[in-house]
Protein backbone atom coordinates (compact mmCIF):
# COMPACT_ATOMS: atom_id res chain seq x y z
CA UNK A 1 0.00 0.00 0.00
CA UNK A 2 1.46 3.08 -0.88
CA UNK A 3 2.42 5.87 1.85
CA UNK A 4 0.39 9.32 0.82
CA UNK A 5 1.73 12.37 2.52
CA UNK A 6 -0.72 14.84 4.57
CA UNK A 7 -1.20 18.27 5.66
CA UNK A 8 -0.40 18.12 9.03
CA UNK A 9 -3.37 19.30 11.77
CA UNK A 10 -4.64 22.73 11.77
CA UNK A 11 -4.10 24.43 14.69
CA UNK A 12 -6.94 25.31 16.80
CA UNK A 13 -9.06 28.34 16.80
CA UNK A 14 -7.87 31.02 19.25
CA UNK A 15 -9.68 31.57 22.51
CA UNK A 16 -12.20 33.41 23.05
CA UNK A 17 -10.01 35.79 25.70
CA UNK A 18 -7.30 35.92 23.50
CA UNK A 19 -9.36 37.48 20.45
CA UNK A 20 -10.98 39.60 22.82
CA UNK A 21 -8.19 40.46 24.86
CA UNK A 22 -7.29 43.68 23.27
CA UNK A 23 -11.06 45.12 23.12
CA UNK A 24 -11.72 44.04 26.65
CA UNK A 25 -8.61 45.96 28.09
CA UNK A 26 -9.45 49.18 26.55
CA UNK A 27 -13.02 48.69 28.09
CA UNK A 28 -11.78 48.29 31.37
CA UNK A 29 -8.93 51.19 31.07
CA UNK A 30 -12.36 53.23 30.42
CA UNK A 31 -14.48 52.15 33.80
CA UNK A 32 -11.46 52.22 35.84
CA UNK A 33 -11.94 48.72 36.81
CA UNK A 34 -14.72 49.07 39.09
CA UNK A 35 -16.01 46.01 40.36
CA UNK A 36 -19.77 46.16 39.99
CA UNK A 37 -21.19 44.74 42.86
CA UNK A 38 -19.28 47.20 44.61
CA UNK A 39 -20.50 49.69 42.37
CA UNK A 40 -24.14 48.89 43.03
CA UNK A 41 -24.11 48.54 47.01
CA UNK A 42 -22.16 51.76 47.19
CA UNK A 43 -24.89 53.74 48.56
CA UNK A 44 -25.52 51.66 51.37
CA UNK A 45 -21.52 50.96 52.12
CA UNK A 46 -20.81 54.53 52.11
CA UNK A 47 -24.08 56.27 52.95
CA UNK A 48 -26.61 58.59 50.78
CA UNK A 49 -24.59 61.93 51.45
CA UNK A 50 -21.23 59.82 50.75
CA UNK A 51 -22.11 58.27 47.86
CA UNK A 52 -23.67 61.42 46.36
CA UNK A 53 -20.34 63.12 46.50
CA UNK A 54 -18.49 60.26 45.35
CA UNK A 55 -17.77 56.71 43.40
CA UNK A 56 -15.64 53.64 43.98
CA UNK A 57 -12.70 53.14 41.90
CA UNK A 58 -10.27 50.40 41.30
CA UNK A 59 -8.82 48.25 43.97
CA UNK A 60 -5.28 48.16 43.79
CA UNK A 61 -2.32 46.41 45.70
CA UNK A 62 -2.00 42.89 46.36
CA UNK A 63 -2.59 40.27 49.66
CA UNK A 64 -2.96 42.53 53.16
CA UNK A 65 -1.70 46.53 51.22
CA UNK A 66 -4.92 46.94 49.12
CA UNK A 67 -6.11 50.14 48.32
CA UNK A 68 -9.59 51.33 46.89
CA UNK A 69 -9.72 54.35 45.06
CA UNK A 70 -12.36 56.60 45.66
CA UNK A 71 -13.05 59.58 43.12
CA UNK A 72 -14.24 62.42 44.38
CA UNK A 73 -16.08 65.88 42.79
CA UNK A 74 -14.03 68.29 44.78
CA UNK A 75 -11.56 68.98 47.75
CA UNK A 76 -14.91 69.56 50.31
CA UNK A 77 -15.93 66.31 48.83
CA UNK A 78 -12.28 64.49 49.68
CA UNK A 79 -13.04 66.03 53.03
CA UNK A 80 -15.58 64.87 54.16
CA UNK A 81 -14.67 61.45 52.71
CA UNK A 82 -11.24 61.69 54.40
CA UNK A 83 -12.96 61.79 58.03
CA UNK A 84 -15.48 59.10 56.90
CA UNK A 85 -12.56 56.95 56.35
CA UNK A 86 -12.48 54.70 59.45
CA UNK A 87 -15.93 54.40 59.13
CA UNK A 88 -16.01 53.49 55.40
CA UNK A 89 -12.99 50.98 55.82
CA UNK A 90 -15.08 49.30 58.61
CA UNK A 91 -17.98 48.63 56.36
CA UNK A 92 -15.83 47.84 53.02
CA UNK A 93 -13.97 45.06 55.04
CA UNK A 94 -17.70 43.71 55.81
CA UNK A 95 -18.57 43.85 52.62
CA UNK A 96 -15.73 42.70 50.84
CA UNK A 97 -14.56 40.06 53.21
CA UNK A 98 -12.04 40.82 56.33
CA UNK A 99 -8.77 42.67 55.83
CA UNK A 100 -9.97 42.79 52.05
CA UNK A 101 -9.52 46.86 51.98
CA UNK A 102 -6.24 48.48 54.00
CA UNK A 103 -6.24 52.16 52.75
CA UNK A 104 -8.67 54.30 51.15
CA UNK A 105 -7.22 57.04 47.78
CA UNK A 106 -9.12 59.67 47.80
CA UNK A 107 -8.69 61.35 44.14
CA UNK A 108 -10.76 64.68 42.76
CA UNK A 109 -11.94 63.84 39.41
CA UNK A 110 -12.36 67.35 38.69
CA UNK A 111 -16.32 69.47 38.00
CA UNK A 112 -17.90 66.37 36.75
CA UNK A 113 -21.16 66.36 36.07
CA UNK A 114 -23.26 63.91 38.45
CA UNK A 115 -23.68 61.85 35.79
CA UNK A 116 -20.47 60.93 34.97
CA UNK A 117 -19.48 60.40 38.70
CA UNK A 118 -22.34 58.29 40.05
CA UNK A 119 -22.29 54.65 39.97
CA UNK A 120 -22.91 52.46 37.08
CA UNK A 121 -26.03 51.50 36.56
CA UNK A 122 -27.40 47.70 36.95
CA UNK A 123 -28.67 47.07 33.95
CA UNK A 124 -26.47 47.05 30.65
CA UNK A 125 -25.62 50.02 28.61
CA UNK A 126 -27.53 50.16 25.20
CA UNK A 127 -24.86 50.27 21.92
CA UNK A 128 -26.27 53.73 21.09
CA UNK A 129 -25.75 55.27 24.73
CA UNK A 130 -23.02 58.07 24.92
CA UNK A 131 -21.25 56.80 28.17
CA UNK A 132 -17.41 55.75 27.50
CA UNK A 133 -18.94 52.03 28.39
CA UNK A 134 -21.98 51.82 25.84
CA UNK A 135 -19.06 53.44 23.15
CA UNK A 136 -16.86 50.60 24.11
CA UNK A 137 -19.49 48.16 24.06
CA UNK A 138 -20.55 49.19 20.89
CA UNK A 139 -17.00 48.69 19.32
CA UNK A 140 -16.63 45.35 21.01
CA UNK A 141 -19.73 44.27 19.41
CA UNK A 142 -18.73 45.40 15.90
CA UNK A 143 -15.73 43.88 16.11
CA UNK A 144 -17.01 40.31 17.05
CA UNK A 145 -19.88 40.95 14.28
CA UNK A 146 -16.55 41.41 11.82
CA UNK A 147 -14.88 38.33 12.61
CA UNK A 148 -18.49 37.03 12.61
CA UNK A 149 -20.11 38.09 10.02
CA UNK A 150 -22.96 35.39 9.70
CA UNK A 151 -24.09 35.89 13.78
Amino acid sequence: MPQFKTRPARPAAPRVARATAEIFAGLAKKTKFIDPSLAQSWPALAGERIAALSRPGRITGQGREKTLEILVRNGAAASEVQMQADTLLTRLNTFLGPRAVARLNVRQAGQSSPARLSAPDSHSPKSDDDSPLGAALASFKAAVKRRNPNK
